[in-house]
């Protein structure tokens, strides 16, 4: 049998290791603790600001709504006292009666002939 060396290393105190694991422990729990504590606040802030954006959105919304009412009804006024409203003659005629026409594209081909 081989002749055992003994352990140069002093192994630590089995109480203190025992404390280390458990402040380690601690330090954890309390830092998941802020860690969701920091995760509700952002989640908040979050529901709140989409609160805010809704609300500004209905409002918007009812704005909107309300003022193509408000057309629609002064439409039909002008539609039911018949006073529709002709587009102004041009205060420079044109020099032709016939609309104006553009100009056909001449084909890249040569004519032959």
């Amino acid at each position: 049998m081989a002749n055992r060396r003994k352990p140069t290393v002093q192994l630590p105190d089995p109480t203190s290791m025992t404390e280390a694991a458990i402040d380690a422990g601690v330090r954890a729990v309390e830092m998941t603790a802020a860690v969701a504590r920091g995760l509700a606040r952002g989640a908040m802030t979050a529901a709140r600001a989409m609160a805010d954006g809704t609300v500004q959105a209905t409002e918007q919304t009812t704005n909107a709504t309300s003022a193509v009412v408000r057309d629609a009804g002064e439409r039909a006024k002008r539609a039911a006292s018949g006073a529709t409203k002709r587009a102004p003659k041009r205060a420079t005629p044109r020099a032709t009666s016939t609309p104006r026409r553009t100009p056909r594209k001449k084909s890249g081909r040569r004519r032959s002939g």
